[in-house]
């Protein structure tokens, strides 16, 4: 990527890009010679074009200047740098020894311009296109549920859903983003809330209909429940949660939200699931309604640098979108098969 060198002189503020290593040793070689490297690029390109043209007309019509406007900032330049670069002579500007050693320089600093210039236009073909986002199940869920709007905001962008339960490594840029309720530990990654995500118990139809226990208090201890696998526990505080109750030990466990949602429906049992998922399902009744201590804020997680892809703020955004309009969903405010009983 070009530095981008910026200074500040009496007309205001002024910036060239240049090859970093190059750019360097150009200021190194001006320095020698003598001139100040607060220069404006645009005297040296007075000088470019005074020396390709040979005289203060042909170099006025190649810069778009009046003569008079382009032999004053000439003068000016000469007077700044306290040396004369031209000799005006019957036959054209011929350099004097101080042009001969600055003249090359302008040159070189041209042909850089020109190049940057012939890359510019290809560069918006190298920016990122494809941005995969690395979540669980329940926020593939709620991606996938939206993925027509998702899309539409996303035009021209593709967007790769990738299976995960564990922080991904953002260091090795196989990841653009990640969907968690957690904050990142490392100051490398940057974390945006977009909405808050809530769990509850749920039971399908026809397992109330054969243990009444589950609409009471006594749900804990006289219904059967349902729960993850010990060695796939990706939701602790879950399992916290049921141990606070004295809930008892799961008759079936699994190691995905989708199978505990369908074992659920299918009436083995009462299970903590996500709201947004079970409250759309018309086999299942929430007992609980949202539970506070069991709703987690949702997260974007970015590299920093990563993040100033075009693409990436895109979707970022377009996530974004997603959580504000499914928020009353997500935090189970839009549920109406509930039936809550005093704690």
């Amino acid at each position: 990527m070009p530095l981008v060198y910026q200074y500040r002189n009496a007309q205001g503020r002024h910036k060239f890009a240049m090859p970093g290593m190059y750019f360097y040793i150009t200021l190194l070689a001006l320095r020698y010679i003598g001139i100040p490297i607060s220069m404006n690029w645009d005297d040296l390109k007075l000088i470019d074009a005074a020396a390709r043209m040979r005289s203060l007309s042909g170099a006025a019509r190649a810069l778009n200047l009046s003569q008079p406007q382009l032999s004053r900032r000439l003068k000016g330049f000469e007077e700044r740098v306290g040396a004369r670069l031209f000799d005006r002579t019957p036959t054209g500007l011929k350099p004097t020894e101080a042009g001969l050693r600055l003249i090359p320089l302008a040159a070189e600093m041209r042909d850089k311009a020109d190049a940057a210039n012939r890359v510019l236009p290809d560069l918006s073909n190298a920016a990122l296109k494809v941005v995969r986002v690395a979540v669980d199940e329940v926020r593939a869920r709620i991606l996938t549920d939206r993925f027509g709007e998702l899309t539409t905001m996303l035009s021209g962008v593709e967007l790769e859903i990738i299976s995960s339960h564990l922080h991904v490594d953002h260091q090795t840029r196989g990841i653009e983003l990640q969907i968690r309720n957690c904050l990142p530990e490392s100051d490398t990654l940057i974390a945006r809330k977009v909405g808050c995500l809530a769990y509850g118990v749920y039971a399908s139809k026809a397992y109330l209909s054969t243990h009444p226990a589950a609409n009471t208090n006594n749900r804990y201890s006289n219904c059967d429940w349902l729960g993850f696998a010990p060695d796939d526990l990706w939701y602790p505080s879950h399992a916290r949660w049921m141990e606070t109750r004295k809930v008892k030990p799961p008759k079936l466990r699994t190691n995905t939200m989708t199978t505990l949602l369908n074992m659920t429906a299918a009436g083995s049992g009462l299970a903590l699931l996500p709201a947004f998922m079970a409250d759309s399902h018309p086999d299942l009744i929430a007992l609980t309604g949202p539970l506070s201590e069991l709703t987690y804020p949702e997260h974007i997680i970015v590299h920093r640098d990563v993040r100033r892809e075009p693409a990436v703020r895109r979707a970022i955004d377009a996530i974004a979108q997603i959580y504000k309009d499914m928020a009353p969903l997500l935090a189970g405010s839009g549920a109406s098969n509930v039936i809550v009983a005093a704690e």
